[in-house]
């Protein structure tokens, strides 16, 4: 989502275009002036899609729904997960009798960027969320769902799900920034 001139960003994601702004060529999360890098965590998960309805939502980042080679940035600002593109996870979906030429087309497009240095990114500025519903899950795995609204009017559903296993200090972290 682009942000008009009066407008700051609320959820913002992309790929190639973040390298050097968003992200360095190791990885690693560049910070804008004044800001600071609270946190640091590994193998973390984002969806988001809005509206938050059911039927039809439009999906902005979509997340694996399995073991990613991620990280997650908490700042003093925003979150931000920086994750290596998987070319298969991102084709699997289209891979039908009827997609296949689809598929081979993205799959040229993915390798380019990866080949690139580039990854996929995800930020969001928790202080640009009015939270309408929280729900947080410590089961079998920790994962935080979020129905939100954003100073720009639209309905969002943030999913932040660890993606191996139990982690519920940096789920209690990560909720503190958009309740804080």
């Amino acid at each position: 989502m682009e942000a008009t001139k009066d407008q700051r960003p609320v959820v913002r994601t992309g790929d190639l275009d973040g390298l050097g702004k968003v992200y360095s060529e190791w990885g690693g999360l560049i910070t804008k002036s004044g800001e600071e890098i609270l946190k640091t965590f590994e193998g973390w998960d984002l969806d988001v899609s809005s509206p938050w309805r059911k039927v039809l939502p439009k999906t902005i980042f979509a997340g694996f729904g399995g073991k990613a080679s991620s990280k997650l940035f908490v700042t003093t600002n925003r979150i931000v997960l920086v994750r290596e593109i998987d070319v298969w996870r991102e084709l699997k979906e289209e891979l039908s009798p009827l997609g296949v030429p689809a598929a081979a087309a993205k799959e040229v497009h993915l390798r380019r960027l990866k080949s690139a240095g580039a990854r996929q990114f995800c930020e969001i500025w928790p202080r640009n969320f009015r939270v309408v519903k929280m729900k947080r899950i410590d089961k079998r795995w920790s994962s935080l769902d979020l129905r939100l609204v954003g100073i720009d009017g639209r309905r969002y559903e943030v999913i932040i799900s660890k993606t191996d296993g139990l982690d519920p200090p940096t789920l209690t972290f990560i909720q503190s920034q958009f309740t804080g």
